[in-house]
């Protein structure tokens, strides 16, 4: 008894010397064990911080992709002890250590372990500095593999079990991820351009995260779902904002725009042959008659980084006015660098040129520009301005993944010179890549030079998936791929998938064949304009989705798992997908018009009729060259706009409300002026539709003061069902009620 008596007294001496090593400060609680100093505090509405510095106090990164770090100071916490280990507790959850050891965890609100006890470094005295990497240890179910979602596009599947972060062509993969566990984590080191990455290891006991340089910053999100981490993601990093509307329509990009005749010709022929468009997109030949690509180090006398092609645009703001009439707004190429002979000196003698170890291949690297200056992004706005006073409504941005924030800081100069120049318009842009906090200036993204294959048709839906679960809710990719050609029956496939793209846009290199619609025959271009004419009906979903998107963070496109969690089957699936929470998309991706498509549980309507099917199975297709396989889940209303050519002929008609019974549903479509950051400021329409399934009522409320001349103002309902399609008329007035069954 006196040995028991005795050990006790020791550990509570222990204990006692551990919590004098404990600090409470003001955002939280300062932890000092070995050598190590630690901070574990709030960080906002969903999330909570844990820091670790080698050398002195740990303070927060300012980091670009953290949207707003003040605010993350501000949440409510209280001081926690639990088993010996002290911590913070929010609404969130409990992050608790022990500082006697430097053990930790992540707990949810209810006290149900997120993350197993694990430590900085590898447990023993001052190991994490024998390094040149800090590296802090998340603990793992090892009864569980170790697979999470939501780093980026890195690999070929929804799962993945380690990551390298960075991003090149195409590609982008962040230090971030949600878990099966129940949690989403940030990570954020002293230098955004050495982002951190991390392994499974210890047999898959723990995760290692490996943090360059002595400092270390942990985002810790608790998020029992995929939709909970986009939530708390968005919050952290930034809401993305609501897209123009034209952007939401086919957008047309070229290499080799020949002249201006070429422009007006290819506009005639779209129009002509009733094929939607709603952008041309430049390449080079917009601002320069040759590519920089051959330039020398010190640039070129008269070469133009900030002008005009006057054989394409000689009179440049009265033509994007007339093509801007005819349904085409403009969208140009940006490139990460200068090619003036003046310019670059301007640069060079003020220091704007990104540091040699920092620039991309070697012959650009004497030309790249470093956009996170502050200095050279005012230059960069004043030298944009005339373009965009001549009516430039968004940017491409090419090339730009020399650092790993280049197109954060490149969006940052852009935003900045159309607020200035533009201001109340809403900016799009288009990038190769991204890191974490992109998406809050609007910027969308695409899969960068893929082939013209099925093989990269097959593998688009995975990346853009994979980006969408990242934080990126708007993805392309170059429909038709970017080199070779392909055949007509690959280019209406990939058409036919990209209606159900976020954004869907084709693209080619110069040597290849345009992806014209026309040019690919008959039965391709057929099949193509109906893919159009599908895409432009969807608009009213898809916009109010963007709504959606930018209050709560949930993307347009979803895997399978995000609305199914709970069914193995679709925990990797990624050949088809949800646009929202209902739609299920399945297109062809393989020659012959072949298909298996897996519909999870419920019910589920073949889309546009009444053949209803049951759920957990899979349906074997073949379709033809023109059709589509698409399914809405039981329970639905989905709405629909008319047959249009361009965004601006919008309303061009009554709404089409579709019910799919099975369920009680409801649906809130969003609508105002499609083109100023009006709705920031409540000027928005929102009509919340009803469905009672059992009483086979629709009702509907309508708020908000926007009224412009593109609201729709009547309805068209129809009802599917077992017992056939059911169509009634009326005006979408601010308040509704139809019986319409039962």
């Amino acid at each position: 008894m006196q040995t028991l008596a005795l050990a006790a007294v020791l550990a509570g001496t222990g204990a006692c010397r551990a919590q004098e090593n404990v600090e409470k400060m003001r955002h939280g609680l300062l932890i000092k064990f070995s050598r190590l100093q630690v901070e574990l505090a709030p960080a906002g509405i969903g999330a909570l911080r844990l820091s670790v510095a080698t050398n002195g106090r740990p303070k927060a990164a300012a980091s670009s992709f953290l949207a707003d770090p003040e605010a993350l100071n501000s949440a409510a916490w209280r001081k926690i002890e639990q088993n010996g280990m002290v911590g913070v507790q929010t609404e969130a959850g409990r992050l608790l250590m022990d500082p006697r050891n430097g053990e930790w965890t992540l707990q949810d609100a209810g006290g149900r372990t997120l993350i197993p006890k694990h430590v900085i470094g590898d447990g023993s005295a001052g190991a994490s500095l024998k390094k040149s990497n800090l590296v802090v240890l998340l603990g793992w179910d090892p009864n569980r593999p170790v697979k999470v979602c939501g780093c980026g596009n890195g690999v070929n599947a929804l799962q993945q079990s380690r990551t390298t972060t960075g991003v090149a062509n195409g590609r982008a993969v962040l230090p971030y991820y949600w878990s099966p566990a129940g949690y989403a984590v940030l990570a954020v080191t002293a230098d955004d351009n050495r982002p951190a990455w991390w392994v499974a290891a210890g047999n898959g006991s723990y995760l290692t995260w490996n943090f360059p340089g002595k400092t270390a910053d942990l985002y810790l999100m608790p998020a029992a779902s995929l939709k909970d981490a986009a939530g708390a993601y968005a919050r952290l990093t930034g809401r993305a904002p609501v897209p123009p509307r034209w952007a939401f329509g086919y957008l047309q990009s070229r290499w080799g725009w020949k002249n201006r005749s070429y422009i007006e010709n290819t506009l005639k022929r779209f129009r002509a042959l009733n094929l939607a468009v709603d952008a041309f997109i430049y390449d080079f030949e917009w601002y320069t008659t040759e590519p920089d690509y051959e330039l020398p180090a010190k640039g070129a006398a008269g070469f133009s980084d900030f002008g005009w092609n006057t054989n394409l645009f000689p009179d440049p703001a009265r033509q994007i006015a007339s093509y801007k009439k005819q349904g085409v707004h403009f969208v140009g190429i940006r490139k990460p660098r200068l090619g003036n002979r003046d310019n670059l000196a301007v640069i060079r003698a003020r220091g704007w040129n990104l540091p040699a170890d920092q620039a991309g291949k070697a012959k650009f690297q004497a030309r790249d520009v470093n956009f996170a200056n502050p200095a050279f992004r005012k230059w960069y706005e004043k030298q944009s301005a005339p373009l965009i006073r001549d009516g430039v409504d968004g940017w491409w941005n090419d090339e730009g993944e020399a650092t790993y924030t280049t197109y954060f800081y490149w969006n940052r100069a852009e935003t900045e010179a159309f607020r200035r120049y533009r201001p109340g318009r809403r900016l799009w842009t288009l990038n190769r890549a991204f890191s974490p906090g992109t998406q809050r200036f609007g910027a969308a993204a695409w899969t960068g030079d893929i082939r013209s294959s099925w093989r990269a048709l097959a593998a688009t839906p995975t990346s853009l998936l994979n980006w969408s679960l990242a934080g990126m809710p708007y993805g392309a990719c170059d429909i038709g791929g970017f080199l070779g050609n392909p055949s007509p029956e690959l280019l209406s496939r990939w058409m036919e998938a990209g209606v159900f793209f976020p954004v869907m846009r084709s693209h080619s290199e110069i040597k290849a064949t345009p992806r014209f619609p026309w040019l690919y025959g008959a039965n391709a271009l057929s099949a193509i304009r109906k893919a159009l004419e599908l895409r432009y009906r969807l608009i009213p979903l898809y916009y109010s989705l963007a709504h959606e998107t930018f209050e709560t963070g949930v993307p347009l496109m979803r895997p399978l798992v995000m609305e199914f969690p709970d069914d193995p089957r679709v925990a990797n699936l990624s050949d088809e997908w949800l646009m929202g929470p209902s739609l299920l998309a399945a297109p062809v991706l393989q020659s012959g018009g072949r298909r298996s498509v897996y519909l999870p549980a419920g019910g589920w309507y073949v889309f546009g009729a009444n053949t209803l099917l049951t759920g957990s199975q899979t349906v074997k297709l073949t379709v033809k060259l023109d059709e589509i396989p698409v399914y809405v889940r039981a329970g639905t209303l989905l709405p629909l706009g008319p047959v249009i050519q361009h965004t601006d002929q919008l309303p061009g008609g009554p709404l089409e409300l579709q019910i799919y019974p099975g369920r009680d549903a409801t649906f809130a479509l969003f609508e105002d002026d499609g083109e100023t950051t009006g709705y920031l400021k409540g000027r928005i329409r929102r009509t919340t539709f009803r469905w009672q399934d059992t009483a086979g009522k629709l009702r509907w409320k309508r708020q908000g003061t926007y009224s412009g001349k593109d609201v729709f103002r009547k309805l068209r309902v129809v009802l599917f069902g077992p017992q056939g399609t059911s169509r009634t008329e009326v005006p979408l007035g601010v308040v509704g009620n139809l019986q319409l069954g039962k």
